[in-house]
């Protein structure tokens, strides 16, 4: 392909994608310095803690089970069945609504509700858009709840508005006011013949998914969740700010998820373990180089950085490389999913999670940030290796990737300790 057909291809996307993740990578970081401490950790709650988890539950597996049905297995039959999925969450989000103005309900569970039905219904969407190659739209997507926080932030450079949750809390319910209107309006123009009957095939499938993102969102996303019980929002602030500027490299592995989603679900798997253990290669040295050089660049713009990294800089080395095995065990969801395994897998990862609050409750009363990170990040790494058994039992074998992020796990862990 000459170079100017492969610009007009891929160009308009490259700038929609950097335009929309720089917006997802740079507003938290932002804000962090707008907010109180207090109210940066209530959103990171809300944001990419409870609500992540919450919204593996309202979704009901239903998003992973469109590629299965559409791009696996080629049932046509069945796409009207998902029209009923958005009018579903709908429901649960009229009931947070009640909830919240009738009975009260503290604002970071509203506003973590809120933000899993928003979260739920870009899912939803987004993995459509990628089953049919629709890359570009799938990334505006995937961002819109950042894009409304971007517009709260400018609200607020400008002097409109003061910044606080309960703003914040007022523009995201405007903005899934969206979903609702457009929820009603798929429903009334979509045929509904079997519409029912079809749901319940889908859910009856989709039940496993429902249990493996809730377990593995459990697993990879409850950072939030632990550093506020063990401690307070504002520690869940500064965790968050160090885990949101680690995460940049989860960019790439975003136009990998989208670019290639549909070939995760096609091509076999020794094809795919080789492109794996490079990728994870490339993240790990992409992170330490980033994690060296931060320093240098963000103090320039973050006073919250400048104020809080010496105390702190343990817990983000242990956060950039964490990073790996969390794109890891994200890539690896995608092929336990499309090889129907997740009712296998699922029961190793509630002997993990049972494992891993053990040791939590055993270790609360010397618990520190780092230390929580720690353990979490070998959590993670462990569930890497559970999806890899998993899969082998079925003879899909991913050697090399396996080798590598243990490479990976020893050498971080020995850095960790010895020099920091």
């Amino acid at each position: 392909m000459k170079p100017l057909a492969i610009i007009k291809k891929y160009g308009f996307f490259a700038a929609i994608f950097t335009i929309a993740k720089a917006t997802v990578y740079f507003v938290p970081l932002l804000l962090a310095d707008v907010l109180t401490e207090y109210d940066f950790g209530v959103l990171e709650y809300a944001l990419a803690g409870l609500g992540f988890v919450l919204n593996s539950l309202i979704s009901l597996g239903v998003p992973g089970a469109f590629p299965y049905f559409i791009l696996r297995k080629k049932d046509f039959s069945i796409k009207n069945g998902f029209i009923l999925h958005p009018i579903w969450l709908l429901f649960l989000f009229v009931c947070n609504q009640f909830a919240f103005y009738f009975f009260n309900i503290k604002i970071e569970f509203y506003l973590a509700f809120n933000v899993s039905y928003i979260i739920a219904n870009q899912v939803f969407y987004s993995v459509q858009l990628k089953s049919y190659e629709k890359s570009t739209k799938a990334v505006i997507v995937d961002s819109g709840i950042y894009l409304v926080l971007l517009l709260v932030l400018l609200l607020g450079k400008t002097n409109i508005v003061s910044i606080n949750t309960t703003l914040i809390s007022i523009f995201i319910v405007g903005y899934s006011l969206i979903y609702v209107f457009l929820a009603l309006y798929k429903y009334y123009k979509a045929d509904k013949i079997n519409k029912f009957d079809n749901y319940k095939r889908i859910l009856k499938f989709s039940k496993n998914l429902m249990l493996s993102t809730f377990l593995i969102f459990l697993i990879t996303v409850s950072g939030r969740i632990l550093v506020e019980y063990f401690f307070s929002f504002e520690e869940v602030g500064l965790y968050a700010f160090y885990f949101r500027l680690s995460a940049i490299v989860v960019m790439i592995h975003q136009v990998v998820n989208i670019a290639f989603f549909k070939k995760m679900y096609t091509f076999e798997a020794n094809i795919l373990d080789k492109y794996y253990y490079l990728f994870f290669m490339f993240i790990f040295t992409l992170s330490v180089v980033i994690y060296f050089v931060t320093p240098y660049v963000v103090g320039y713009f973050s006073n919250f950085f400048t104020e809080t990294y010496i105390d702190n800089k343990g817990m983000y080395f242990l956060l950039s490389v964490q990073m790996v095995v969390w794109i890891a065990s994200a890539l690896n969801s995608n092929i336990i999913d499309r090889e129907n395994l997740t009712y296998k897998n699922n029961p190793k990862f509630l002997v993990l999670i049972a494992l891993a609050m053990g040791v939590f409750y055993f270790l609360k009363d010397s618990m520190t940030l780092s230390l929580l990170v720690f353990i979490h990040f070998t959590v993670i790494f462990v569930a890497c290796l559970i999806q890899y058994f998993s899969l082998s039992m079925k003879q899909i074998y991913f050697s090399k990737s396996i080798i590598t992020l243990s490479l990976i796990y020893i050498l971080s862990t020995s850095y960790y300790f010895m020099y920091l």
